[in-house]
């Protein structure tokens, strides 16, 4: 991406950014324009710099409004925002943002915001266009709580996934199929203790002491009476 190149740095929110990580899964996902996520600093030197290199800027940023540019590029709609619902402020999202690299250049690098920050970001602006894009960051990011269990290098590691997903629902019990996928793979105390505080029904949790060491299920059975379920 050009703007990389010329040392502004900016991450990838919105449908481009969904779709990076839906084509990690064979999904695919159709924008129309580029959003982009920066530093208040970085938009205030890409509008002195775009006018001069052939890009035209059609609207700025407003007092007392959500603090948005749009510049037109080769026909292309790019929004620059430097804040917006959900999303950690740009400069700490784009510590946590991943890189993803171009076919056509794998040489540059273009950092796409976390798919957990994205998700937190669908959830709370929430129009009807974006639930088919929390869908595929719901995908996504079961599969990396998946991996975590399965291949984290230490007990925190392998949890740490499912922890975020759970803040990022801002829920107490994981998705029922998730927690399924995950009961077989849990290997040590205190993933059996994560499972039965986060598992969703009361035959998760059997099934998640039937596989427990012995020594660890009273502490588990002591967790079990503080669990709350819902109703079904």
């Amino acid at each position: 991406m050009q703007l990389q190149a010329e040392g502004f740095e900016c991450g990838v929110i919105g449908g481009c950014a969904v779709g990076a990580y839906g084509r990690l899964q064979g999904e695919s996902v159709l924008s129309g324009d580029l959003d982009l996520y920066s530093s208040a600093e970085t938009l205030n030197a890409l509008l002195l710099w775009a006018p001069q290199h052939g890009l035209i800027v059609r609207k700025r940023p407003q007092p007392r409004s959500i603090p948005t540019a749009f510049i037109e590029w080769e026909g292309l709609e790019v929004n620059v925002l430097t804040r917006t619902d959900g999303l950690p402020p740009p400069e700490q999202a784009l510590q946590t943002a991943r890189e993803f690299r171009l076919k056509s250049q794998p040489d540059v690098a273009i950092l796409v915001i976390d798919p957990f920050d994205l998700l937190r970001n669908k959830l709370a602006v929430n129009r009807p266009k974006d639930r088919p894009h929390i869908a595929i960051l719901r995908r996504f990011i079961e599969e990396e709580v998946v991996a975590g269990f399965e291949n984290g290098s230490s007990p925190r590691d392998r949890i740490a996934p499912a922890r975020r997903f759970l803040s990022v629902l801002d829920a107490r019990a994981l998705p029922a199929e998730l927690a399924a996928r995950l009961i077989p793979l849990a290997k040590t105390p205190a993933e059996f203790r994560f499972l039965v505080d986060t598992v969703p029904s009361r035959d998760d949790v059997e099934a998640v002491l039937e596989r427990t060491p012995e020594e660890t299920r009273e502490e588990l059975r002591e967790i079990l009476k503080r669990r709350r379920f819902r109703k079904s």
